[in-house]
């Protein structure tokens, strides 16, 4: 078993990409922040990103965090940044029908790509698009992806797979240009880092309770047909046993040690446990406070 930490620190002087998945509600978005700072007070230079709409890295650290990079005030080496994925999407159809302008496609073909574009996964491919952008580069030291539920999550990974196959078919009919032949390279890239354990670092954020636990199992088995491995699990709102002095708790603490217990025997991966906090994790103070219980 790894050493508490090591999955998420970045070695080897090679950026690390860190992505939170879960099911919708269990903390995603607290435990990328809290992991955020960690990294950045560890010294590391750290952009916490999001294209979750429902994401709420700004009101965890009290201060706006809008569509470009910005520092994380209170907090060195930490930086914020969240992406519009319908504003990213609007970018990305803009920047596809140019290309196919220049390139003299006929209205028959323009109608079917914007036929294509109107597909409910292009604001997905736009927002993993846009993430590319940031993944492929060196500025940072980590990259912490806070995402979207785990079935959003799966489609966005599952999407540049999909995309590099229909490369290679415009490339055998001839219809392939520059722009697709650079982005295909990209892609391949981050796809090539996200299967390399020692550059990325995929995390599933669960309860101690049925539902959570056994829909983030399904998508680790999932993951693992892209040849992507999880490497940590963080069992969120565990109830301090010191507190658990009356019968209604000590029941409540039974029951989630149960599931912790199936939590270690369904995960061959780092597994650590997030103590429930008496306030919500909220503004620097207690983001640090957690990410000392978190990564002790």
């Amino acid at each position: 078993m790894k050493s508490q930490t090591k999955v998420i620190l970045p070695e080897n002087k090679k950026p690390k990409l860190i992505f939170f998945a879960g099911k919708g509600g269990v903390g995603k978005t607290s435990m990328s922040c809290v992991t955020a700072l960690y990294l950045a007070e560890k010294g590391f230079k750290t952009l916490l990103l999001t294209t979750d709409p429902a994401s709420h890295i700004g009101e965890v650290f009290e201060q706006p965090i809008g569509d470009k990079i910005q520092p994380i005030a209170g907090v060195e080496n930490l930086y914020g940044l969240k992406i519009d994925p319908k504003q990213a999407a609007e970018e990305y159809k803009e920047r596809i029908f140019t290309e196919a302008a220049k390139n003299n496609y006929s209205e028959e073909m323009m109608m079917g790509l914007r036929e294509e574009l109107d597909s409910p996964c292009t604001e997905e491919m736009a927002a993993f698009d846009r993430f590319t952008d940031y993944a492929d580069n060196e500025e940072f030291d980590a990259i912490i992806f806070d995402t979207a539920p785990t079935g959003h999550t799966l489609r966005l990974l599952e999407l540049p797979l999909s995309w590099n196959k229909q490369i290679e078919l415009k490339t055998a009919m001839n219809t392939v240009n520059e722009g697709d032949l650079k982005a295909q390279e990209r892609f391949k890239r981050v796809i090539s880092k996200m299967r390399d354990k020692e550059q990325t670092t995929f995390a599933f954020v669960v309860y101690p309770e049925n539902t959570p636990i056994q829909e983030a199992y399904r998508a680790v088995e999932e993951l693992k047909g892209a040849e992507i491995y999880t490497q940590l699990v963080i069992a969120n709102q565990v109830l301090p046993e010191e507190y658990c002095t009356t019968a209604y708790f000590q029941k409540r603490k039974e029951m989630q040690d149960k599931h912790l217990k199936v939590i270690h025997e369904k995960f061959d991966c780092e597994i650590l446990q997030m103590p429930l906090f008496a306030e919500e994790i909220k503004g620097i103070d207690t983001i640090r406070e957690a990410a000392n219980a978190l990564y002790k």
